[in-house]
């Protein structure tokens, strides 16, 4: 490289007594050099006012401009101006603003012509000074070899039933898919084509190495396969999609009480799920004995599921099985549910021989009468009691989730008691004045499991309220864990609470995580 430059012109003065001569002397020193592939010729300047010391040089095809020394200059000042064959390119410094000072770099990408002749002009631009010539011919990039994807892509109908002759089958259709989107990905890089109206697509120069070709089209399944790209190749992959199934919504019925009094509501809680590949929205309806009762209007994407709760109130006169459909437009799940008369339908039953079995059925309105039953005596049903239950049998339950209601209760079990998890027995009231509540009595020779059971005589009033004790006894052990326990007597005026007793005579009690209210009187003879 053979470095440009201009200096900027000097004076001397001479004096004597008789001759003052002054003498300007301007110099100019031009070099010229050649980089790689450069030929750098001599520069000449129209003024004295700029000094630049600049190089041009060729890096295929783009072009480098160095600033060796001189002066700084204004991007909007300089232009590069290129000559090759019959075109004549300019190309301006500025954007960016600011200035091109020494030791500066600019690179114009593709500016130069490969295998050709470009002479070349850095022009000062406002006082049309050429600042640096050079002639260069620039090597063209190395050939890249690369290779092709293309195909078809099409779309298959819903499969249709077709009959030739004796013979019977099935019959799959496809047709070309127009403007399908296919994206081929290699290292985060992503090309992008349309299908034709044929559903024909392609990529070409494409680097060899492993792609991965994904088709999208509306109404269809996306695919997305692996293609691998060797050089000099074509790869035809070609694609069939499916269509996206329509929405469909199955509904399962996942609780719902089976026995419910006259008067008292049903709840339904379902399932519904989007089985199909499209979104979509649906009324799903709750129909009892043929009449929609109660609905609900959803929207789910495909696979989508949520869960729903419908109602239906039922009536004196909806005593009887009756069915219960929860339907989706695609789709219907029953169940059958028995609305008891309380004063007809057996809400306990008395198992004698102890088979399991009931032996005799009790309504409640009987139970207001019991007294000394010789087997196991079972509440299976909630049963609202107008008046008070005594009952002294062998063994006695309450089964999960069941609520025994009257003015006072008490339950002896012989050889043990059962109170199911979730169950309740009550004998609370609320009244404007003088609300006075009855006790819970439980006893037994063997054991009580009461795990989890719910035990009230709350009383409330405006005026007056006194709540009935709650006894829990038994000569075994007794487990009322997690067990809530309410004998508070609430009112503005003139309350009183009830006691809690939970004794064990020869066993222990078991009241982890249980709630009492008012405090209780716990006697365990483990402890």
């Amino acid at each position: 490289m053979t470095d440009s430059l201009m200096s900027r012109p000097t004076s001397a003065r001479a004096q004597s007594e008789t001759v003052g001569t002054v003498l300007l002397l301007g110099v100019f020193v031009i070099a010229a050099g050649a980089v790689g592939a450069a030929l750098v010729s001599d520069v000449a300047s129209d003024g004295d006012e700029i000094v630049v010391s600049a190089d041009m040089t060729a890096d295929r095809s783009d072009l480098d401009v160095s600033h060796l020394g001189g002066d700084a200059v204004s991007n909007s000042d300089l232009t590069v101006i290129i000559k090759a064959g019959e075109n004549r390119t300019r190309i301006a410094f500025a954007p960016p603003s600011g200035e091109f000072a020494p030791g500066d770099r600019r690179t114009f990408s593709d500016a130069l012509v490969a295998n050709a002749s470009n002479d070349l002009l850095l022009v000062h631009q406002p006082s049309g000074t050429v600042l640096e010539r050079a002639s260069l011919a620039p090597e063209p990039a190395p050939t890249v070899e690369t290779g092709v994807i293309e195909g078809t892509v099409v779309g298959a109908d819903p499969i249709t039933s077709a009959a030739s002759g004796a013979t019977f089958g099935l019959r799959r259709s496809v047709t070309p898919v127009t403007g399908a989107t296919v994206t081929a990905e290699e290292a985060g890089r992503v090309a992008e084509a349309t299908t034709t109206a044929d559903g024909a697509y392609q990529f070409e120069a494409l680097k060899p190495g492993e792609y991965e070709v994904t088709v999208m089209a509306v109404g269809f399944i996306s695919v997305t396969r692996p293609v691998t790209v060797e050089a000099n190749k074509t790869v035809t992959e070609n694609f069939e999609l499916d269509p996206l199934a329509p929405a469909e919504f199955a509904v399962t019925i996942d609780d719902v009480d089976t026995r419910v009094d006259a008067g008292e509501p049903v709840v339904v809680n379902a399932t519904v799920e989007n089985i199909g590949d499209e979104g979509g929205t649906q009324t799903i309806d709750l129909s009892a004995a043929g009449a929609v009762v109660d609905e609900e209007t959803i929207t789910l994407a495909g696979g989508e599921s949520r869960q729903i709760s419908l109602a239906w109130q039922t009536l004196p006169t909806d005593v009887g099985e009756v069915e219960l459909a929860a339907a989706s437009e695609t789709d219907t799940a029953t169940t059958t549910v028995r609305v008891l008369d309380a004063e007809t339908d057996a809400v306990a039953y008395l198992d004698r021989d102890g088979d399991g079995s009931a032996d005799e059925t009790f309504t409640a309105a009987e139970m207001a009468f019991l007294n000394d039953l010789n087997g196991r005596f079972v509440v299976f049903d909630d049963a609202r009691v107008a008046g008070s239950v005594a009952v002294d049998a062998d063994r006695i339950a309450v089964e999960e989730d069941v609520t025994l209601s009257a003015t006072a209760i008490e339950l002896v079990g012989e050889d043990g008691v059962s109170l199911g998890e979730g169950s309740t027995l009550d004998t609370s009231s609320e009244w404007l004045f003088g609300s006075s509540t009855g006790d819970v009595t439980v006893r037994s020779d063997g054991r009580i499991d009461a795990r989890g059971v719910s035990v009230t005589t709350a009383a409330r009033a405006l005026f007056g309220a006194s709540a009935g004790d709650i006894d829990i006894s038994a000569e075994g052990d007794v487990d009322v864990i997690q067990g809530a326990f309410d004998a508070t007597g609430q009112a503005l005026f003139g309350s009183g609470d009830g006691t809690i007793r939970i004794a064990s005579d020869g066993g222990t009690v078991t009241a982890t995580g249980a709630a009492f209210d008012p405090d209780p009187t716990i006697e365990s003879a483990g402890e």
